[in-house]
């Protein structure tokens, strides 16, 4: 019979055993993390052959070099660029592949990982309106042109396309929907067009002595001038003030469903006023003595802020959404201006990963722009902006850029095919503007 003694007894003993009697057992101690290679591409959208993407790795408990891989690799060579100093890796899909997927790998210390991009091949221009020939081309390396030729263009509410040529034509020819074209009006040398409100097409016109007038055509073909500037001097910079007292170093305009008038002007962004006087927008200017296209410009900082706080690198094309914000190509970035002028941006970055790739697909700072060129904006507030070997970018209001078509008059030794404007009005459809004619490409 087993007594109170002995029950006690098994007790303590058993507790002992189990771990009890107020002794714990040390944790065991927690395995160190699986080593990964994770893949963060710029961008996740389709990307037609010639888009550019850039892909960063994050490596975590993995040693030992990385290494880059793609399949299928096209004829062509490998598109897959890599840098000594810097895991970062960038796929551009050349012309000739024929896939529509293709596979990144990135390995190292015998682990890898993969992702995937959608490509799509490039949609072709079709063309639409053969331009009259007013240029010849020139030999040199590469060839250039000589003669008038169209600079610029803009459309009415109607869709119907009005074309800037340059001196000795100096006149707005007009390209009805029907692709025939008519004499518009003449002015002494537009440079730069811009519709307003009740069909009225504003001209940025070139006079002597580095001054400029902006000339107002109505409907009917009838002219007025809005505003002249004074001859701009370096040595005292931009001035703003009234009609033939202020100064401007080069105008490009925008005019805002209100009817408010804006240009782009070396380092800043002015508004002219119904009178014709001249105020800064945004931006701050030049310093006297330095020419506004020239280091000044180019050497700028650029800071988002309200007004004259802000600071662009040296804004060119101008355009202006229903809501009457501003957009603006500013060298390697796409800066939004407010009605306020509250000036960010909206994408690109100062910095590039890769040198020969200009054009960087992304979102916001990932992407990429090189310099400045033609630049539209459609009814959803889409800008379309040219790339620097021919890419048409696509930027969403949230600052999306992605790639919608390539290799538009990038040809060389052929000048009179770059595209030298575009115009965004039928959805899904952008009209590309060269010297020699006129092409709609579908976009969506």
């Amino acid at each position: 019979m087993i007594n109170a003694r002995h029950l006690a007894m098994c007790s303590v003993a058993l507790l002992a055993a189990c771990g009890g009697g107020g002794h714990d057992t040390p944790p065991a101690p927690s395995l160190p993390p699986a080593p990964t290679i994770a893949l963060d591409p710029s961008t996740t959208s389709l990307m037609p052959n010639g888009a550019a993407v850039e892909i960063t790795p994050t490596l975590t408990g993995v040693t030992g070099p990385l290494t880059w891989s793609v399949t299928p690799r096209a004829s062509i060579g490998d598109t897959l660029y890599t840098r000594p100093d810097n895991p970062i890796a960038a796929y551009s899909a050349p012309a000739d592949l024929t896939a529509d997927k293709v596979t990144i790998t990135a390995s190292a210390g015998g682990i890898s990982n993969s992702i995937q991009l959608n490509v799509k091949p490039s949609p072709v221009p079709a063309p639409w309106v053969t331009l009259p020939v007013t240029w010849t081309v020139t030999f040199g390396d590469p060839p250039f042109l000589t003669g008038a030729r169209p600079v610029d263009s803009a459309a009415d509410e109607s869709g119907n396309l009005y074309l800037a040529y340059s001196a000795p034509v100096s006149e707005i020819k007009k390209v009805a929907a029907d692709g025939s074209i008519t004499t518009h009006a003449r002015v002494g040398e537009p440079i730069s067009l811009a519709f307003g409100p009740d069909r009225v097409l504003y001209v940025v016109d070139r006079l002597g002595g580095s001054a400029y007038a902006i000339r107002r055509i109505a409907a009917d073909g009838t002219t007025t001038t809005l505003t002249q500037t004074a001859p701009y001097d370096a040595a005292t910079g931009t001035i703003d003030g009234p009609s033939r007292v202020a100064t401007a170093y080069t105008l490009s305009l925008a005019v805002a469903p209100s009817g408010a008038v804006y240009a782009s002007d070396g380092s800043r962004v002015r508004k002219i006023a119904p009178d014709g006087a001249f105020s800064t927008f945004a931006g701050g200017g030049c310093e006297a003595g330095i020419p506004p296209g020239s280091a000044c410009a180019g050497g700028r900082t650029p800071v988002d802020g309200l007004g004259t706080q802000a600071r662009f690198m040296g804004p060119d094309d101008i355009v202006t959404d229903k809501a009457g914000n501003l957009y603006v190509s500013d060298t390697a970035l796409i800066r939004k201006i407010t009605p306020a002028g509250e000036v960010t941006t909206l994408a690109g970055r100062t910095s590039r990963n890769f040198d020969f790739l200009d054009d960087v697909d992304g979102t916001s700072k990932a992407a990429s722009f090189g310099g400045n060129s033609p630049m539209a904006i459609d009814a959803g507030g889409n800008l379309y902006k040219l790339g620097s070997r021919g890419q048409l970018r696509k930027i969403t209001p949230s600052g999306v850029a992605s790639t919608v078509a390539t290799s538009l008059g990038f040809t060389g030794a052929q000048p009179q095919n770059g595209i030298v404007s575009l115009y965004a009005g039928t959805p899904g459809v952008v009209v590309l503007q060269s010297y020699a004619q006129l092409s709609k490409i579908r976009v969506d």
